[in-house]
Formats: C-alpha cells, sequence, structure tokens
C-alpha cells in the first residue's frame, strides 16, 4: 500500500498548489462566471469543500454528514479557514488507514440514498480522482479570468519528491 501513501501525498501538494495560485485571485473574481458545471470559484470550491468533509466524516465512521451550515466559500480566505483543516485532517486520517487498515471497510450512504461499503483504499481513489477533475475545472477557470493557470500533473509532484 506504499504507493497508496504517495497517492495520498499528491492529493495534499495538488491542492497547495491550487491554494498558492488561488491566493492570487482578487474577490471579485470569484463570484465571476466561467462556465461549466459549476460556474464560478465559489461554486466549485462550495462543491469541494462539500465533498472532502463528507469522505473525511465518511472515513470517521458517519456514514450520512451533513454538511455544517457556516461551511459558506465567499472567496479566498474563507475557502482557507474551512478547508485547512479538513486537508491536513484527511491525511492524517488517510495515513492512519494505510497504516495497516486500507482494506477496512467503510460504509456510507450517498446524496441519492445509495447504502454502499467499500474498503477504504478505493474510497481513497475517489476522493484523489474528485480532487484530480475539480483542479483540472480551476485551471481553466483561472485561464478565463486571465490569470496563471496552475499544474498538478503527478510527474511535477514525483520530481519535487525526488
Amino acid at each position: 500500500m506504499d504507493n497508496l501513501n504517495l497517492y495520498l501525498e499528491y492529493h495534499q501538494w495538488a491542492n497547495n498548489k491550487v491554494l498558492e495560485k488561488l491566493a492570487l485571485v482578487p474577490k471579485e473574481d470569484w463570484s465571476r462566471d466561467v462556465g461549466g458545471s459549476f460556474p464560478t470559484l465559489r461554486e466549485l470550491y462550495q462543491h469541494v469543500l462539500g465533498g472532502d468533509y463528507r469522505w473525511l466524516m465518511r472515513w470517521k465512521g458517519v456514514p450520512i454528514a451533513e454538511i455544517p451550515s457556516h461551511f459558506i466559500v465567499d472567496d479566498y480566505d474563507s475557502l482557507v479557514a474551512l478547508w485547512r483543516p479538513i486537508l491536513e485532517e484527511t491525511l492524517v486520517v488517510g495515513a492512519a488507514f494505510l497504516a495497516g487498515k486500507a482494506e477496512q471497510p467503510i460504509n456510507f450512504i450517498t446524496a441519492r440514498g445509495l447504502d454502499v461499503t467499500q474498503p477504504f483504499w478505493q474510497t481513497l481513489y475517489q476522493v484523489v480522482n474528485h480532487g484530480t477533475y475539480h483542479r483540472g475545472q480551476v485551471t481553466n477557470a483561472l485561464r478565463i479570468l486571465g490569470r496563471e493557470a496552475v499544474s498538478t500533473d503527478i510527474f511535477l509532484f514525483f520530481r519535487e519528491k525526488a
């Protein structure tokens, strides 16, 4: 399961790279419509924050996790205040599973009411895959906003680690 540890580290690294670029985005651009399934950075990160929170709670044994009402993303500062603790705890909880419980079943109820049980390692793939998908949307949004795009290719992560 060593590769899964690297996968979890990559997810954290890639999110930190995105946060570095998002710090440069002016507050008014957070609500600017750039198109797509989540047309603003605010809406995109409202979704990402909620998803990451739910997966963390599932890993902690809470099969149905309601998003706290105070989880409101308006801009970079609000995103960092809410998301950074989730990212840090995700790394800790994920690493604990990977230290010997990667096969442990995780039971959860999806937003559509589907009751699912999967080994932890499969849910980790979901979390990282979901993050990768939305980091791609952020790159597109940054380009549309006239900002420098962010590259989170995994080969760059491996080069940095080497």
